[in-house]
């Protein structure tokens, strides 16, 4: 494993082997697969695409990453272009070429108008900000200014009441595959959606039975096999984030050309092999049986989370936070899955970012109560200074999945047992 963030870097060491750069991993990919070892390279976030691409060039077998899929995340008003292609329908928008820009048309905005303001560029973990009228929208792009500069394509979008909604398929390259993966996440970091917004707090995936739920028909996946293979899309995972409001109409967002996080980790669990999975994906083989029944997974972490950009070398960080009631074998097969950690004889399991994740409490089953109890249990077993999850996932789910199914929208009768 090799990780570009250099804050991460000791993410992973003494559980799994480390490449310390980019190249050093690369020429270890190409010498298994010139020595005939089954070789495969995972992307699981975007960002990377021109590596991915000459990983690709090179002849290895790859999953995720890629120049398409670094532009269809991050390029916001070309992501919208994709799916209005496809049918899907879209909140209006206006595109602007600098945060300056935005903030000088907000002068025209109405004061009764409900908008969110997003940007290309990464800022923090909150950067998608909902506004109402055009003194909130100046007054929050004056602070962004301020701190981060005006530099930076963005966009503002007229705000849409409703639940949100992902909906995901893997991708081998020439055509969507397996089943259609459904996910209701909430990110707030507090009960009752309180406080800034994470990757994910917790959530709920399954795998839909039928090829074409009604959902995926609505946001124009039956045309995207046309539109991926016209753009060269590589294979993985691609999801699409949606919002259904009051009238049943399901209104695309975004797009996650990569790994969710924690939707995937979570997702695996449904899979009989997700290395089997992957394989498959990548190279044109039989699908791995999968799971008809829920995955649900809470977030654990510690202070600072749910700050970002904690520095090794700063105090009071999580860096170094030793993690009890956990061994090592019990990485494997659980229902515990790290993510921050490294081990070391000294200090055993321990916290190895200053972001402060220690992983996912995650389970299996037909009843989101049920699975929800199980993940507490799974959370008090790990004993480590100042964990913190929400405790009200099984309410919030259950509410949006009610809230879908009064829309029209079909859902598993499980996230309401």
């Amino acid at each position: 494993m090799w990780i570009e963030d250099k804050e991460q870097g000791a993410v992973g060491s003494g559980l799994v082997p480390l490449a310390s750069t980019w190249e050093k991993l690369f020429d270890w990919a190409k010498s298994s697969a010139r020595s005939s070892q089954p070789t495969l390279m995972v992307f699981d976030s975007s960002g990377m695409g021109d590596k991915a691409d000459e990983a690709r060039r090179w002849g290895l077998n790859v999953i995720g990453g890629g120049s398409f899929c670094d532009k269809l995340e991050k390029d916001r008003s070309f992501g919208f272009e994709i799916a209005k292609a496809a049918g899907a329908l879209l909140p209006d928008y206006k595109d602007f070429q600098t945060f300056a820009e935005a903030r000088s048309w907000a002068d025209s905005l109405p004061e009764d108008a409900d908008v969110y303001w997003k940007s290309d560029r990464f800022l923090e973990s909150d950067a998608t900000h909902s506004a109402h009228g055009g003194a909130e929208l100046r007054e929050y792009l004056d602070s962004v200014i301020r701190r981060f500069g005006s530099r930076g394509e963005c966009m503002v979008q007229d705000k849409i009441d409703g639940i949100a909604l992902s909906t995901a398929r893997w991708w081998n390259g020439k055509a969507f595959i397996g089943p259609v993966e459904g996910t209701i996440e909430h990110k707030k970091c507090w009960n009752e959606d309180i406080g800034p917004s994470t990757g994910c707090a917790f959530n709920s995936v399954w795998f839909y039975p039928d090829n074409e739920p009604d959902i995926a028909v609505a946001l124009g996946f039956d045309k995207l096999t046309y539109l991926f293979a016209k753009y060269s899309a590589p294979p993985g995972i691609y999801d699409v984030n949606a919002v259904v409001d009051e009238e049943g109409q399901a209104y695309f967002l975004e797009w996650t050309p990569r790994f969710g996080y924690d939707a995937e980790p979570t997702a695996f669990e449904l899979w009989g092999s997700a290395s089997g999975l992957l394989w498959a994906v990548a190279t044109g083989t039989t699908l791995p049986e999968w799971s008809d029944q829920l995955a649900y997974s809470m977030r654990l972490t510690i202070p600072p989370y749910p700050w970002e950009h904690g520095k090794r070398e700063m105090k009071h960080t999580s860096f170094g936070v030793e993690v009890r009631g956990l061994g090592v074998a019990n990485l494997v097969g659980g229902n515990f899955l790290p993510y921050e950690l490294a081990f070391d004889e000294s200090k055993g399991l321990h916290v190895a970012s200053a972001e402060g994740v220690v992983g996912l409490a995650a389970h299996v089953g037909d009843s989101l109560s049920a699975l929800h109890n199980a993940a507490l249990e799974t959370a008090e077993s790990i004993r480590v200074s100042g964990l913190q999850y929400r405790t009200d996932g099984d309410l919030a789910t259950a509410d949006d999945a009610e809230a879908l199914m009064q829309a029209g929208f079909s859902v598993p009768r499980g996230l309401m047992e």
